[in-house]
């Protein structure tokens, strides 16, 4: 019976991974029984054309399992990879802009830019193949000089051969990156994963680096849905079935799969599988839980700065799951891809949906905000963020009701809601003001108001304070009676006092929680800062997330707990707004 049993789960497993690579997971990003995402990710597999100029994906390459162009039979025949892509002045960059190259190569290359050469790394002297190994893991970059001297408007060709050092190599990578950069701020102009012409087991002809057959590169179109979605409420007879969008992740080849689940029953657990139609492939049966329809003590976690590496972002995700919360409010910094790497979004999902399980087994929805590390460059810009195009992959696996726009709020009827904003990455600070005003008075008489997002206010000096937040929303917070406000970004533990106008006012200021450090290094916290900050309550280097744990008929007790789970300090705040 037991291998009956193992043999079973192993054909459910095998099944599940065939139709959902990546994921899946359940992203609330406004009143959930409005509207609830199931969003998982497919990576492209493309397969290698061999002896003619054809399209495919970056980055190529065969044997490390992180090649979105592969070429399962280069091993043994042949020792180089030919790619060229038509680049154009992106519009609104500075004149004065930098063109940069990243290559992440095994095992060496030469670059050509409107055939002209730019760049070589292990290469040797004839051109012919690389002159030694180099493992491929991370990239180099290239300044190449002034944008305006090197690109127009009408363009010119990016050229890269990779070569391995020996036909019996065991892998082969070639994948580049190219950006124009301008002091902290970066525009993006071939990102990672986006289609070149490539040429594959032959000679390249004379001048290929200075013409492509293929227009500039536009993004990929939506694809035709090959899955459907079937849900119910748990253990209940009657499945419903919703279509899947299937869109490109980010203007690459790999996919963001998408179904939008709506009038769902508050206070139930639903249930869902995933198949292709036609086939016998189905997934397993996922599960979640909606938040009830009126007022009651809810649970939820909260936190930020996730993915340094895998297996200490697993391990919180596992404490996460195992606080049994309603969902999770995640604060920005998710997978740390400065929107230039698809993979580390794929570990990210992975982590979360294989490890940020209930108890009983439930997946835990997330409702999110945007951090620095959603964007190419990684900055803060509070006045001159970049925009969305600065962290499209962000934005194609989460949907928000206004497109592209991460400030937005989550309500739940009319005793919880949670506001979340953008910090300075791809909108400024204070052209959410309004915004923000008006959502705030129009929740004036919510019992729990949270607010969300990245770059702290009023932190513990790790890194210098948002001033921009504090003159713009601060005030606002006061003026509506926030319950508490959630930061982020500082890769430290913080609790602030209640604090009004800049001081600690126990009776009606706000309360600051964060400051992101969910799994990543935790940085040291300076006493000397400390004690320049009276604002602190609580500060240390550690990890954490915070479980709040609301209460009737107003306020919350936030409790922090580090990667064992241990609880290391608690904070009760009875605030009837």
């Amino acid at each position: 019976m037991k291998r009956h049993l193992l043999a079973a789960l192993g054909l459910l497993s095998s099944l599940s991974a065939a139709v959902v690579e990546h994921g899946p997971i359940v992203h609330w990003s406004q009143d959930p029984t409005q509207s609830t995402d199931i969003v998982w990710l497919e990576r492209s597999g493309q397969g290698g054309v061999e002896g003619k100029w054809t399209t495919g994906p970056a980055g190529f390459g065969y044997g490390d399992n992180d090649d979105s162009t592969v070429f399962n039979r280069m091993h043994g025949r042949f020792i180089s990879v030919a790619i060229r892509r038509h680049i154009q002045l992106p519009p609104g960059v500075p004149g004065d802009a930098v063109l940069v190259l990243r290559v992440n190569y095994d095992d060496g290359f030469i670059a050509w830019l409107g055939g002209k050469e730019i760049a070589r790394k292990n290469i040797t002297p004839d051109g012919s193949k690389a002159a030694g190994t180099h493992e491929a893991g991370q990239f180099d970059e290239f300044r190449l000089g002034r944008i305006d001297r090197l690109l127009t408007d009408k363009g010119t060709i990016i050229a890269l051969q990779g070569f391995n050092n020996a036909l019996d190599s065991s892998d082969f990578t070639l994948h580049p990156i190219l950006v124009a950069k301008h002091g902290q701020k970066e525009w993006p102009i071939s990102l990672a994963n986006q289609p070149w012409e490539y040429l594959a087991n032959a000679k390249p002809e004379d001048g290929w680096q200075t013409r492509t057959t293929s227009p500039p590169g536009e993004p990929l179109a939506a694809a035709p849905a090959e899955y459907s979605l079937a849900w119910r409420i748990k253990n209940t007879g009657k499945w419903n079935t919703r279509d899947v969008a299937s869109a490109p992740f980010a203007a690459s080849a790999h996919r963001v799969l998408r179904a939008t689940l709506t009038s769902l029953p508050a206070g139930k657990d639903i249930e869902f599988r995933i198949h292709r139609p036609g086939t016998t492939e189905i997934s397993e049966t996922f599960t979640f839980r909606m938040p009830p329809e009126k007022a009651e003590p809810i649970r939820f976690v909260t936190g930020g700065d996730l993915y340094h590496s895998r297996e200490p972002m697993d391990k919180m995700n596992r404490v996460a799951g195992a606080q049994d919360p309603l969902f999770a409010l995640i604060g920005g910094d998710l997978a740390y891809a400065n929107n230039g790497s698809h993979d580390r979004w794929f570990d990210y999902i992975d982590s979360w949906a294989q490890n940020a399980r209930t108890p009983d087994g439930r997946l835990v929805p997330k409702i999110v905000a945007i951090g620095n590390h959603e964007i190419i460059g990684a900055g803060y810009h509070p006045t001159d963020a970049p925009g969305p195009e600065a962290a499209s992959m962000f934005y194609a696996i989460f949907s928000f009701p206004e497109t592209n726009n991460a400030t937005h709020t989550v309500d739940f009827g009319n005793w919880l809601s949670i506001v979340n904003l953008d910090s300075g990455h791809t909108k400024n600070i204070a052209a959410q003001n309004d915004w923000l005003e008006k959502t705030l008075k129009a929740r004036a008489q919510v019992p729990n108001l949270f607010v969300c997002y990245h770059r702290p206010a009023w932190g513990v000096g790790a890194k210098p304070d948002a001033v921009d937040i504090q003159k713009h929303w601060s005030p606002l917070f006061e003026k509506y009676r926030v319950t508490a406000v959630f930061e982020n970004d500082h890769h430290v533990y913080s609790r602030s006092h209640p604090i009004k106008a800049g001081k600690i006012d126990e009776k009606d200021g706000i309360p600051y929680l964060g400051s992101g450090s969910w799994s990543v290094a935790v940085r040291p916290v300076d006493p000397k800062e400390i004690k320049n900050r009276p604002w602190i309550a609580h500060a240390e280097a550690r990890n954490h997330l915070y479980l709040i744990e609301t209460l009737l008929p107003g306020g919350y007790t936030a409790i922090a707990k580090d990667l064992q789970a241990k609880e290391f300090d608690r904070s009760l705040r009875p605030w009837k707004r």
